[in-house]
C-alpha cells in the first residue's frame, strides 16, 4: 500500500502513539490512497519530487554514486537543517522517467529509482536498497529500510567498543563520555550517523540531533534510523567495496588536510604535569634515555592547581609553578618540542573569565545564562559556540596562547560532557530564529567548535597546519583538521581490547585520525608492563602515537599507583622495547606521511579493516583483531594478557615479515609467534615501504638517505611516496611537494623496478638522494643487475657483519633471501633490472 511510503503512516507500537488529531488525518488519507495511482509526482531540474498526504519526498543525485533523499511534512515541527557537513554540490543531472504504477527514474548511466505504492528502491549496478517507509510520532521522526538478506553486515556509526558488524544492535546516536570504559561499551564520545553495508552501499543521515539506529534488533529484516528533531535527509552512497564507498562519502563531506609532520611523531603527555619543573624533569629523562619526541601536551593544570573548579581560568594562574610560560615554551621549542595545551567549553563560577563570559553562555528557557549544578568539575555554564560573538570571545584565548608560542590545541569535553536538554543554544548566526534545545544540537556542538578553531587558523595563521587533538565532532569534522582520541579508556586488558574496534569503527565512519591514550588512561592499582608494552605495539601503527595516562601524584585516588605514561620512566626491559617501537615509528615516517597524503587527496583510510578492498572473502570479515596500515602493511597486535602467539589471516598473495625474515602464503589462517618484544606485522607482496633512519625529531627529518623495502610480485604494482617540508599549509595546492613514483614486477625471470620524481619545489627537498632498495623473496643470487643500462657490482655478504658499500653496489644476503641495491637518484628517472 502506498501509505507505507509516507510520513504519519507507520503506526507500529514501537513508534509510540500520536495525538488524536493526527490519527484522524491518517485514516482519512488511508482511504484516499488505497485506490490512488502515483499522481503527486513531478521533476524539477535534477530533482524528482513525490508529494502526497502533506508529505514530500525529494530525490537528487550527487554524481554517479550518491543520491540524496529529503522527506518533509507540512505538519512537522523543528525540521531545520542545521548541519554543514555536506560540501559536495549536486551534479544537476536531469532524470529520465517512465512507468505509471511504478515510476522508474534514471539518473545518467548509474543510479535508478523505482518508486511504487509500497516502496522506493535505490539501484546502482547490481546493488539495491529498499526504503519501506517513514514516520513521525511524539518522540521521533524516522525512516525504515528492508534488510531481508541475513548475510548482510553493517559497519560504522562512530565510536563503539563492539564487533565491527553492528547488525542486531540498537545504537544510540548521542556523543557520550564514558569514563573508564572497556570492551562492550556501545555508545562513546563520537557517534556518526553513517552506516555501511557489506552489500555495496552506505547511508549517511545528515541529522545531528539525538537519535538511534535499530539495525535488525526490533525487526530482523529492518534497518531503522530515527531522530528527535531536524530535517530528515539521508544520502545513499554506493561503491563496490569499503574503499570506494568511503572515498565517495568523503567527496560528499570532505577529507582531512595533511597534518604537520611532527604530529606523526611521539608525544610526551600525561594527566598531568603540574608545574614546569615536573615537565622539565620528564623531558630531560626522555632525552637522557634517547627517546625521540616532537611535542609535549599540558592538561588542565596549566590554568589551575586542582582538577575541579578551575575550568574557565584559561590562563597561567600560578606564577610559581609556571613562572614564565612564553620563555618555557620557547626553550622547549629549541629542544624540538612543540607545546599543545588543553581548553574546555565550560566556564565555572569564580574562575578568571566567568563574569565576562556570562553573556556568551547557552541559556535556559527564559533566556538567562544556564547554570550547571550537577557537573563534576563545578558550577558554571557552557560557551555557546554557535554564536559568532561567543566564538570571537573564545578566540581571544587561542590568540593569546598562540602568541606565547603554543603550537597546537587540545579541546576536551566537547560532546559536550554535560548537556541537559533544558539548556538552549542560539543559532541565529546560522540563519535560525528560534532557540534550540541541547538534544537538537548535541552531536554537532563539537563540530562547530572544531570549525571555529579551524577558521581562526585559516584567517590568522593561513600558512600553518592546525594540530587539534579532540574528543568529539560530527560527520565532516575531519576537514577541520581534527585528531580524535578514543576517550577516557580503562587502563586494563579489556580497555586495550576495546581500542581496535573503536578505531576501526571510526575509520569506517570516515574519521581517519582516531587513536587512543597509549597505555590506557584511568588511574590504576597495578603496574602492568605487559599491558603497557602491548598497547604501545598497537599504537605504533595508528595515526597519532601519544602515550597518555592519569598520573596525578598526591591527587591520585587513595591506594592507586602513580604509573607513568612516558616510556623513559619504566624499568627494563619495557624501556628498551618501547624505545625500539618508537624508533620504528620514526623510521616509517615516509610511509606514514604518505598515508596522510592519500587521505587528503583521495579519502583513503590510514587504519583499514581487513575487508577494506573486498567484502567477498568471509575470512576477511572475521579477522577483526588485525588490520591494514595503508596499502602494504598488515598488523596483528596482541591484546590478550599472556599471549605469545597470534592467529592471523593472510589474504590472497604472499606476505613478508622483514623484522623476523619470515614468509607466508596467503588465503589461510596461521598461528604465529608474538613474544613480548614482537608485534606481528607483514609486508604485502608487490608492496613498497619507504623508510628513513637516524633522526630523533621530525625537525631533522630528511629523505636524502632513503631505504625502500620492496617485495616483488608477478603483477605489476605501483606506489607513490609523498614528500614536502612538513609544515607549509596547503602544500598540494601550492605545488610545494614531490611524489616519488615507483613501480615493480617480477616476470619471466626478470625483476624490473622504475623510479621517477614528479618534481616540485619546497624547503629541504634533496637534490640528490642516496637510495637503498631492499628486495625480499630473492631465492638465488641474480646473474646480473643493471640501472639505466649500467651494470651494478654484485657482492655476496657476510651475514655476521656489514661493510661500507657505495653507490652502484648490489649485495645478496643468501640466508635472508634479500638484496640490497645502493644507488644515487636525482630527477632523472631510474630503471633497475635483475636477471636470473
Amino acid at each position: 500500500m502506498y501509505q507505507h511510503l509516507l510520513f504519519f503512516c507507520n503506526l507500529n507500537a514501537q513508534h509510540g502513539t500520536m495525538k488524536k488529531n493526527f490519527l484522524v488525518i491518517i485514516f482519512i488519507s488511508f482511504t484516499i490512497i488505497a485506490a490512488a495511482q502515483i499522481n503527486g509526482f513531478k521533476t524539477n531540474g535534477s530533482k524528482t519530487i513525490l508529494s502526497k498526504l502533506n508529505t514530500e519526498w525529494t530525490f537528487e543525485p550527487y554524481g554517479d554514486y550518491i543520491i540524496k533523499t529529503t522527506i518533509k511534512n507540512k505538519h512537522e515541527k523543528n525540521g531545520e537543517q542545521i548541519s554543514n557537513a555536506v560540501i559536495l554540490k549536486p551534479t544537476g543531472t536531469k532524470p529520465v522517467v517512465s512507468g505509471t504504477e511504478i515510476k522508474t527514474v534514471v539518473y545518467g548511466k548509474s543510479i535508478t529509482l523505482n518508486i511504487s505504492s509500497k516502496v522506493v528502491e535505490y539501484i546502482q549496478g547490481t546493488t539495491k536498497l529498499t526504503s519501506t517507509g517513514a514516520y513521525l510520532n511524539t518522540q521521533y521522526k524516522g525512516v525504515t529500510f528492508s534488510i531481508a538478506d541475513s548475510t548482510e553486515q553493517f559497519y560504522g556509526a562512530g565510536e563503539r567498543a563492539l564487533l565491527q558488524n553492528r547488525r542486531g544492535k540498537k545504537l544510540v546516536l548521542y556523543n557520550n563520555p564514558w569514563y573508564g570504559y572497556e570492551y562492550g561499551a556501545d555508545n562513546l564520545n563520537y557517534s556518526v550517523p553513517f552506516i555501511m553495508s557489506s552489500k555495496g552501499y552506505a547511508i549517511f543521515f545528515d541529522n545531528p540531533s539525538k537519535g538511534y539506529f535499530d539495525i535488525g534488533l526490533s525487526n530482523p529484516n529492518s534497518l531503522e534510523a530515527a531522530f528527535v528533531s531536524g530535517e530528515l535527509t539521508y544520502y545513499i552512497v554506493f561503491g563496490k567495496n569499503a574503499d570506494e564507498i568511503l572515498q565517495h562519502y568523503q567527496q560528499l563531506v570532505g577529507t582531512q588536510p595533511i597534518p604537520p609532520r611532527w604530529a606523526m611523531g611521539n608525544f610526551i603527555s600525561r594527566f598531568g604535569y603540574r608545574s614546569q619543573a615536573q615537565a622539565d624533569s620528564v623531558i630531560q629523562k626522555m632525552k637522557d634515555e634517547q627517546f625521540p619526541a616532537d611535542g609535549i601536551i599540558l592538561d588542565l593544570f596549566w590554568f589551575g592547581d586542582s582538577i575541579q573548579r578551575t575550568l574557565g581560568n584559561l590562563d597561567w594562574t600560578n606564577k610559581t609553578k609556571w613562572p614564565n610560560p612564553k620563555k618555557m615554551i620557547t626553550d622547549w621549542r629549541k629542544q624540538n618540542l612543540k607545546t599543545i595545551i588543553i581548553t574546555e567549553p565550560f566556564i565555572l563560577k569564580n574562575t578568571r573569565t566567568y563574569n565576562e563570559s556570562l553573556k556568551y553562555h547557552a541559556v535556559d528557557s527564559l533566556g538567562n545564562p544556564y547554570t550547571l549544578t550537577d557537573f563534576y568539575f563545578g558550577y558554571g555554564g557552557i560557551v555557546d559556540v554557535f554564536r559568532k560573538d561567543a566564538q570571537e570571545w573564545f578566540k581571544k584565548v587561542y590568540r593569546t596562547q598562540t602568541a606565547n608560542g603554543v603550537s597546537g590545541w587540545w579541546t576536551d569535553l566537547g560532546e559536550p560532557e554535560k548537556h541537559p536538554n533544558d539548556l538552549y543554544h542560539n543559532l541565529k548566526d546560522l540563519g535560525f530564529k528560534r532557540l534550540f534545545k541541547a538534544d537538537e544540537v548535541h552531536n554537532i556542538f563539537g563540530h562547530y567548535w572544531n570549525k571555529m578553531l579551524f577558521d581562526y587558523y585559516t584567517k590568522e595563521h593561513p600558512n600553518t597546519r592546525l594540530f587539534h587533538l579532540n574528543r568529539s565532532g560530527y560527520a565532516g569534522s575531519p576537514r577541520y583538521s581534527i585528531f580524535p582520541w578514543t576517550g577516557d579508556i580503562s587502563r586494563s586488558w579489556n580497555g586495550l581490547k576495546a581500542q581496535l574496534p573503536v578505531i576501526l569503527g571510526m575509520n569506517l565512519s570516515g574519521i581517519p585520525y582516531t587513536h587512543s591514550d597509549a597505555g590506557g588512561f584511568t588511574t590504576t592499582f597495578n603496574k602492568d608492563a605487559e599491558l603497557y608494552t602491548r598497547w604501545l605495539e598497537l599504537s605504533v601503527f595508528t595515526p597519532i602515537f601519544r602515550p597518555h595516562t592519569a598520573a596525578l601524584g598526591d591527587l591520585n585516588p587513595p591506594g592507586s599507583l602513580d604509573v607513568p605514561s612516558e616510556p623513559a620512566l619504566w624499568d627494563e626491559p619495557t624501556k628498551s622495547i618501547a624505545r625500539k617501537l618508537i624508533q620504528l615509528r620514526y623510521n616509517l615516517t615516509p610511509y606514514n606521511y604518505t598515508l596522510a597524503y592519500q587521505q587528503s587527496k583521495n579519502g583513503k583510510l590510514l587504519v583499514r579493516p581487513m575487508f577494506y578492498e573486498s567484502f567477498a572473502d568471509s575470512n576477511l570479515l572475521k579477522a577483526e583483531s588485525q588490520f591494514m596500515w595503508g596499502d602494504n602493511i598488515l598488523v596483528a597486535p596482541v591484546v590478550k594478557q599472556g599471549d605469545v602467539t597470534k592467529d592471523i589471516y593472510f589474504p590472497k598473495g604472499k606476505w613478508y615479515d622483514f623484522v623476523r625474515n619470515k614468509y607466508y602464503e596467503g588465503g589461510q589462517w596461521v598461528t604465529d609467534s608474538a613474544a613480548i618484544d614482537e608485534i606481528p606485522f607483514f609486508i604485502k607482496q608487490g608492496g613498497f615501504v619507504p623508510m628513513v633512519a637516524g633522526f630523533n625529531t621530525m625537525d631533522k627529518y630528511n629523505t636524502s638517505n632513503l631505504s625502500i623495502l620492496y617485495f616483488p610480485a608477478a603483477e605489476k604494482t605501483y606506489y607513490e611516496m609523498y614528500d614536502d617540508d612538513g609544515l607549509t599549509n596547503k602544500s598540494i595546492e601550492k605545488k610545494q611537494f614531490e611524489l616519488l613514483q615507483m613501480n615493480g614486477q617480477n616476470k619471466d625471470g626478470k625483476i624490473s623496478i622504475a623510479l621517477k620524481s614528479s618534481g616540485g619545489k619546497f624547503i629541504g627537498r634533496p637534490a640528490i638522494r642516496t637510495i637503498r632498495f631492499y628486495l625480499a623473496g630473492i631465492n638465488a643470487k641474480p646473474s646480473s643487475i643493471t640501472y639505466n643500462n649500467k651494470a651494478m657490482i654484485l657482492h655476496g655478504a657476510d651475514e655476521s657483519g656489514m661493510r661500507e658499500w657505495k653507490p652502484g653496489d648490489a649485495v645478496y644476503f643468501a640466508v635472508k633471501k634479500t638484496m640490497m641495491l645502493l644507488l644515487e637518484f636525482t630527477d632523472k628517472p631510474l630503471v633497475i633490472e635483475l636477471s636470473k
